[in-house]
């Protein structure tokens, strides 16, 4: 297991239209912040995306629970 993420790793970030509180740091924040994670290891066929992304609190880089949409 790797150490905490750097700023190179960081793939977005998001300006959100009004400030909300990290549920886990309780810091009030105006952007989130996008890291990519990858699949690396299944013991079995998956039909499961190998990429996907996460979103971090910006302050304490905890995964925040929401989703990125976009048009396919």
């Amino acid at each position: 297991m790797q150490g905490p993420i750097n700023d190179s790793e960081i793939e977005a970030e998001f300006t959100l239209e009004a400030p909300v509180r990290c549920p886990q740091c309780s810091e009030s924040i105006e952007e989130l912040q996008v890291v990519r994670i990858l699949r690396t290891k299944v013991n079995f066929v998956s039909s499961l995306p190998r990429r996907g992304q996460v979103m971090i609190c910006p302050k304490c880089r905890a995964i925040v629970t929401g989703s990125l949409g976009g048009l396919i």
